[in-house]
């Protein structure tokens, strides 16, 4: 059901903030995924004149924005400091920097040197998050699958799409990082009441924390440290394309290539 007042909110910030910011904001505050999704596409289609005609048009969505962003704003003030890295509009996709081998498998090379091994039939679209090049987003996914349905994490499970985020690692040469990140990680899906599990994995030598996401909605995601920088991957399910994603990483500075 298409809710009014998260479709002004969407309006009115669209042009100003990432997407999944806004997801993560408005799920905070009770907004599920489907509402969200049907809200950003009336978002998306309705024409300007539905926050800036009349004035009873104005009057609401301005009282309704002012709530939703007070609150989102007191969400992202208590989140850690590794998550208050700076977001910036991604992007568009780029074309895939991809090596063949003599066999006939193709791996991506990420901007840091990272090596990911692509599962038969797909292929890579990478992009950044910001002018500096810090945050690298990548979205492995079948060959010919539309760019658009990136921005829509709800069908990742059933497109079979899997997201990486390469960021700096805010614990690098810290010990204790994978243990600070498994708190961070907690503390905070805790305080948005998601239903959750959350175990340590290890890939290669790099270790990290997997998430299983039952509420509000169903995902898995690993995160998992690198000497440099922090890898985040994202999908809708645990299953064999996300496995061999995952578990294919291999960071230039590890012991083991």
């Amino acid at each position: 059901m298409v809710r009014p007042e998260v479709v002004a909110y969407l309006q009115a910030h669209l042009k100003k903030h990432p997407i999944d910011e806004l997801r993560r904001q408005l799920a905070a505050e009770g907004v599920s995924s489907v509402d969200f999704d049907d809200a950003l596409k009336s978002a998306m289609r309705a024409p300007s004149t539905l926050t800036t005609g009349t004035a009873a048009g104005r009057t609401a969505p301005s009282r309704a924005s002012l709530v939703f962003l007070v609150l989102g704003v007191a969400v992202v003030a208590a989140l850690t400091a590794w998550l208050a890295l700076r977001r910036e509009p991604e992007e568009a996709p780029s074309a895939s920097t991809t090596v063949v081998s003599a066999t006939g498998e193709s791996a991506f090379v990420g901007h840091t040197g990272y090596v990911i091994r692509l599962p038969k039939g797909y292929e890579a679209a990478a992009a950044f998050k910001d002018e500096a090049k810090a945050v690298e987003v990548v979205h492995f996914c079948r060959g010919g699958t539309d760019p658009t349905n990136f921005v829509h994490r709800g069908l990742y499970g059933q497109m079979g799409i899997v997201r990486l985020d390469v960021q700096p690692n805010p614990w690098s040469g810290d010990m204790l990082g994978p243990d600070r990140l498994a708190r961070a990680l907690n503390a905070e899906r805790t305080a948005r009441g998601d239903k959750f599990a959350m175990k340590n994995i290890q890939v290669s030598s790099l270790r990290g924390v997997q998430i299983q996401t039952e509420l509000p909605d169903i995902s898995v995601e690993a995160y998992i440290l690198g000497e440099a920088v922090m890898y985040h991957f994202f999908a809708g399910q645990e299953d064999e394309i996300f496995r061999s994603i995952v578990d294919s990483l291999r960071d230039p500075h590890a012991e083991t290539l």
